[in-house]
């Protein structure tokens, strides 16, 4: 008889854990219906000698129009915040001394950090509302659908103190689109929600070249002096001071290399500002007046077998925005390499 009595309670149990996991879902894909996007990552090499920690490659941005609505369940009345939820499928990348992690809205969430436990993903601070007049899915899908264009970078870094290793598999998902109760029916995605994967991991590979960065003039300040501001903005127009990237590579093969310029304070494709509330900006070009954008990579220098120094021309420029505030003023913005 207690042999029979426990077997009927772990009985319960298991039903009661069976419909707890469908007990609430959200279904988000991109608005044009599908389900996943890929972005091929091309050849990456990683020198031997780099920090543990360092960022190896970095993607454009993406945005994503997504289409997401309650389902109609026990949890029909709540509100749904859509989440990020990092390594939906639960791939183990960490022997290949490589980490993926997540760029949204400024702040960057790594595999450590972030995972597809409930809640615990990266909240994309959109909302699928509750529905408490809802009787029907077709209620739900009217009452809670939302359509937000969510834009995002994914980055990999390098991680572990072990030698690179040529990853296993050469695709990994690295995130999926999903409600505050965690992922629609499990890893497995029968629902055909929305994920993000990178291909062509096994590109990545070691290297014993380095190439040294030196911001010039040194010690890596651009000083624009004293300048007047007008009614109309500056004077002289959009003042401008010349900079260089010295770079200096420290082997005998040949490889490409580039950049991205980071920076916190960032508005507009183009612009740094040095506070939120400067009401101006600086705008960077290249050797050919063309504008770059940042926190964008973009190819830097190509290295023949035989060259072993390039100076890489630019000019940064301020930008009235608006009523630029008066006093002194510093903006950072970090020169980020990539190898491939």
């Amino acid at each position: 008889m207690r042999l029979r009595t426990a077997l009927t309670r772990l009985m319960v149990a298991a039903l009661l854990m069976m419909v707890s996991q469908f007990a609430s879902a959200m279904v988000c894909k991109a608005l044009d219906g599908s389900s996943s996007l890929s972005e091929y990552i091309g050849p990456v090499s990683v020198p031997d000698t780099v920090p543990d920690g360092t960022i190896i490659w970095r993607s454009k941005t993406h945005v994503v129009p997504a289409n997401c609505w309650k389902l109609f369940d026990i949890h029909y009345k709540e509100d749904d915040p859509i989440y990020f939820y990092g390594n939906p499928a639960g791939l183990n990348a960490t022997p290949w001394g490589i980490e993926f992690g997540l760029v949204y809205r400024g702040v960057t969430a790594w595999d450590g950090d972030w995972s597809s436990n409930p809640t615990q993903g990266v909240n994309s601070g959109f909302i699928s509302r509750g529905c408490p007049d809802a009787t029907s899915a077709a209620d739900m899908l009217a009452c809670s659908r939302v359509t937000p264009s969510i834009a995002f970078q994914v980055v990999i870094r390098k991680r572990g103190l072990l030698p690179l290793q040529r990853p296993s598999q050469d695709t990994y998902d690295v995130f999926q689109f999903d409600g505050l109760y965690g992922l629609n029916g499990g890893p497995g995605n029968p629902f055909g929600n929305f994920r993000f994967q990178l291909s062509g991991l096994q590109n990545i590979v070691g290297t014993a070249c380095t190439v040294d960065v030196t911001v010039t003039p040194e010690p890596g300040i651009v000083d624009f002096g004293v300048i007047q501001k007008t009614t109309t903005g500056f004077s002289p127009p959009n003042p401008s001071r010349p900079f260089s990237l010295a770079l200096e590579k420290k082997c005998s093969s040949a490889i490409n290399i580039g950049a991205t310029f980071v920076t916190a304070n960032q508005q507009g494709l183009y612009n740094i500002l040095p506070t939120a509330g400067s009401q101006f900006g600086i705008q960077v070009r290249d050797a050919r007046n063309n504008l770059v954008q940042v926190n964008e990579p973009f190819p830097l220098a190509n290295f023949p077998a035989d060259v072993s120094h390039i100076d890489v021309p630019f000019s940064a420029s301020l930008v009235a925005l608006g009523d630029p505030e008066v006093g002194p003023f510093e903006a950072i913005m970090v020169v980020q390499i990539i190898y491939y």
